[in-house]
């Protein structure tokens, strides 16, 4: 790698957009304003009865899963006090109400000095806080303790509201950001199979907002409602938008294979009739329990209805027929004069084209284990309006023997 500083230090940006999205999406109001790279990594600003409210965020992203990025002489603790400290003054004649809040995806330790920093709630527990701020400064050396000797030349009374005014959420709220996002969103119950493309589609307009400002020279603040906006737009888009299936592996076919006795189902007589091998019978098999088990799935979520099953399989019908008809043609040979070798060329034209498009309602499917487990459904004559067969007769005694 050129620089292994540059994947933590890209990381660290990328968690500063997680961090802009949850406080988007958990704002007091459409109205709330926020900024990303202003005088903080993030920065909230709410009106309230008395005047306005400001949170000023510091996010310190660690990618090493044992360190902790806020240790007592780090420099990221000391310069996030340093950052705080300078604007302070300028922050309290401008906002009624103040907090700054230091995030972090490591758990930390209770008793270090940032957590005690933290949980100080009481007078005493600040005017402890400060004098514990004071006795760890002065043993620093090096770059942080220049920064820790610029720290504790602030006087008490402003250490004081500082601390008053901090609180760090640790590891235990962030270590999965993406997560706290999503969940943040709300999302409708129809739109939650595509909740980390919508995700994505949101961290990607944040992102190009801020480019485009930041590129202008200019500093980025923006309102939650272009976001609140963005959401609506990417969940009409995924839910009135086409479908596709699960992947065959994401099907409950493994369950539906072991409640379904394959002796019991007339599409497997039918293609034991044409003598199809058994690897590949099972195999047929497996798709048209995997297709029951989208069928059901998709039927229970309401997105697709019975008759856009029905129409499906009368295009699946159709196009069985043409088949037929074709093979009819080509070999000059009538229905009732088929045999094993004109049910199989029928059968192997059918199941297995080049590709396997499908439409079901809203769901568009190349998904072979669906377009060939539904015909083995018709094939069953169980419950379909479009009924096909692989062979017309089953197998007799004699066949079998």
């Amino acid at each position: 790698m050129k620089d292994p500083d540059a994947s933590p230090s890209a990381a660290g940006y990328g968690y500063q957009y997680e961090r802009a999205l949850y406080r988007i999406f958990t704002a007091p109001n459409a109205q709330t304003r926020f900024g990303i790279e202003t005088a903080d990594d993030v920065e909230e600003i709410s009106q309230t009865a008395t005047g306005s409210r400001r949170v000023s965020e510091q996010a310190k992203l660690s990618v090493q899963p044992r360190k902790n990025p806020l240790q007592d002489s780090s420099k990221n603790l000391w310069k996030t006090l340093r950052i705080w400290l300078n604007g302070l003054a300028a922050a309290r004649k401008e906002h009624e109400e103040l907090q700054f809040l230091l995030v972090t995806n490591r758990v930390l330790k209770k008793g270090t000095l940032a957590m005690r920093l933290s949980d100080a709630l009481s007078k005493q527990d600040v005017a402890d806080a400060v004098v514990a701020l004071r006795t760890h400064a002065a043993g620093m050396t090096g770059k942080p303790g220049e920064i820790a000797r610029d720290v504790i030349a602030y006087s008490d009374a402003d250490l004081a509201f500082l601390i008053e005014h901090m609180s760090i959420e640790d590891g235990q709220l962030n270590a999965q950001m993406k997560q706290r996002v999503i969940a943040s969103l709300h999302l409708p119950e129809d739109a939650v199979a595509n909740a980390e493309d919508i995700y994505h589609g949101l961290v990607g307009f944040l992102f190009d907002h801020c480019q485009e400002t930041w590129v202008a020279r200019k500093s980025f603040w923006t309102t939650a409602q272009p976001y609140y906006n963005k959401r609506q737009a990417l969940v009409e888009a995924f839910m009135n938008g086409p479908w596709e299936p699960l992947p065959f592996e994401k099907t409950e076919f493994a369950e539906w294979a072991e409640k379904i006795d394959p002796a019991d189902m007339l599409f497997v007589e039918q293609l034991t009739k044409i003598n199809m091998p058994k690897n590949l019978l099972m195999k047929q098999f497996g798709f048209y329990c995997a297709a029951y088990s989208e069928r059901i799935r998709l039927l229970e979520s309401g997105g697709v209805l019975s008759k856009d099953f029905d129409l499906a399989e009368r295009v699946l019908s159709d196009r069985w027929e043409a088949i037929h008809d074709r093979h009819q043609l080509d070999n000059m040979t009538s229905l009732d004069d088929y045999g094993t070798a004109d049910y199989k060329s029928v059968m192997t034209k059918t199941l297995f084209p080049e590709t396997f498009p499908m439409k079901v309602g809203r769901v568009n499917s190349t998904a072979q284990y669906l377009f060939s487990g539904t015909y083995h459904r018709m094939a069953n004559a169980d419950g379909t309006h479009s009924p096909i067969h692989w062979h017309r007769d089953a197998p007799t005694s004699e066949d079998e023997s």
